[in-house]
């Protein structure tokens, strides 16, 4: 009977531990990061621009269909991928470490840039 109980307990462990999949039409993480990416400068070139909220964004919502139609997605999927991530939080956590990088890195290359040019 013992025997029995701990092949119970850990084949529930085990199904239980199974990896989750990422449902099909869902970004995958690189991506996500590299939408969100863009979509964050974006927003700064939006907000920077010296327009009123009203216009920075109508200007930020054609910044954004730009970055859906180069990373081959649209607002759509975005969104529900978004939902998804937030549904994950270790997930959301992952792709927002690659957004950071991937600021962090745009923003080591164009500061090298800049001293280029002095």
């Amino acid at each position: 009977m013992r025997k029995l109980i701990y092949i119970i307990a850990i084949l529930t462990i085990v199904s239980c531990s199974r990896k989750e999949e990422r449902p099909k039409g869902i970004i995958p993480p690189e991506k996500m990061a590299l939408i969100l990416s863009d979509i964050y400068l974006a927003e700064h070139k939006a907000a920077n621009i010296g327009l009123n909220l009203d216009s920075s964004k109508v200007v930020l919502r054609h910044y954004e269909l730009k970055i859906f139609d180069d990373h081959n997605t649209n607002d759509s999927i975005y969104k529900e991928s978004f939902k998804y991530y937030l549904d994950h939080p270790g997930k959301l956590e992952a792709v927002y470490d690659i957004v950071i990088d991937t600021v962090s890195l745009r923003e080591q290359v164009e500061n090298a840039k800049k001293k280029q040019k002095k």
